[in-house]
């Protein structure tokens, strides 16, 4: 029987791929602030908001592949896929030309809008579907 500290214990230790990646991407970050200009007090506060839209947004999508069957798991981590590649691509541009995806925070923070509309639906749909199933074997 899994006790709720675990399930906070777990839950934490699921949110350590995001921070990590956060804090790898701490240089380019820093460098595409410093390349702006000064940096002041907004820039660290839409960094903020961005970060944790981005990590409560994800942390939906580890909660569903945990607690949902094995199709519907692989149906909730593919925004998952989606952010790691685009924030690979982010990286690797920033790091070649500090030009590029200057607006990187609106890219990411409209992933994370995107992505809880798709698990709205991807919720809604699993929940239609369980419920035609329950329903289907009543009325043959």
């Amino acid at each position: 029987m899994i006790t709720q500290q675990n399930r906070k214990t777990n839950t934490r230790l699921s949110a350590l791929p995001l921070t990590l990646l956060a804090l790898g991407s701490s240089p380019t970050i820093a460098a595409s602030v410093n390349s702006a200009g000064s940096a002041d007090s907004w820039d660290l506060i839409i960094w903020l908001v961005v970060f944790t839209a981005t990590t409560g947004s994800a942390v939906l999508n580890i909660a569903a592949i945990r607690n949902w069957d094995r199709n519907w798991g692989l149906v909730s981590g593919l925004p998952l896929l989606g952010l790691l590649l685009w924030g690979t691509l982010i990286l690797v541009a920033k790091q070649l030309d500090a030009s590029t995806h200057e607006l990187w925070a609106l890219e990411i923070f409209a992933w994370a809008m995107i992505n809880l509309i798709y698990m709205v639906t991807a919720m809604t749909a699993k929940r239609m579907f369980a419920k035609r199933d329950g329903e289907g074997p009543a009325n043959s």
